[in-house]
């Protein structure tokens, strides 16, 4: 469950981004976070990821108050707990599709030969098991998008996060990824909250948000 105030300072201005909001997540529920630029759609993701700390209120994750958590534990428990997937990938180039995902269960202590069955495992459940070898630049966008997500999923995660998961993808590419996220959901039952400014992205989520003027309704 989240209440969060939160204000950015800019020189002796503050300026409100969220402001009581108070909103809960269901483990296996996916939600669509709608809201026009500059509304704290990405505010809020880092808030509930860990990134950046409230300046006033809670922040609840599968039963810890991230809040409470120094900087070392939050990246910590983000490690463990959260999957975040981002519009742009953000692979790592100069390791191959395999070493991407195998990373973060390294990360959290797997011992390498287990952590790299389950990289393959990934990579095969979104059908890119033929190209393991291969190093983030020769393969296509929708590609990278699936090789991110299998990424996300590598650590088992209570919570997956999704900035614009399809907003660089063409409509095809776009609707496969959402399937795949959508599968993690029924799958694992890992919550999915997932920013986006399209409806029919938002129509495939169990339900939508809408955030304004620091304030969070149904859409």
């Amino acid at each position: 469950m989240l209440g969060l105030r939160h204000y950015y300072q800019d020189g002796t201005r503050q300026h409100r981004v969220l402001d009581g909001v108070d909103v809960r997540f269901e483990r296996g529920e996916s939600v669509a976070l709608l809201g026009a630029s500059g509304t704290g759609k990405s505010t809020l993701l880092n808030l509930i990821a860990g990134i950046e700390p409230p300046a006033a209120g809670q922040v609840w994750v599968a039963g810890v108050e991230l809040s409470r958590l120094g900087e070392r534990e939050r990246t910590l428990f983000r490690r463990r707990h959260i999957g975040f997937i981002y519009q742009f990938f953000n692979l790592i180039p100069s390791l191959t599709l395999l070493e991407n995902v195998r990373l973060p269960r390294e990360l959290n202590g797997a011992r390498p030969r287990d952590a790299r069955k389950l990289a393959l495992e990934l990579l095969q459940r979104v059908g890119l098991g033929d190209r393991a070898g291969a190093y983030p630049e020769q393969i296509s966008g929708g590609e990278q998008q699936r090789v991110a997500i299998a990424r996300a999923l590598a650590h088992r995660p209570a919570l997956i996060l999704a900035d614009e998961p399809t907003g660089s993808l063409d409509a095809a590419t776009g609707t496969e990824v959402l399937a795949l996220l959508l599968d993690a959901v029924r799958r694992d039952g890992t919550t999915l909250l997932m920013v986006t400014h399209s409806e029919s992205v938002a129509e495939a989520a169990q339900r939508r948000l809408r955030l304004g003027n620091g304030a969070l309704v149904p859409a």
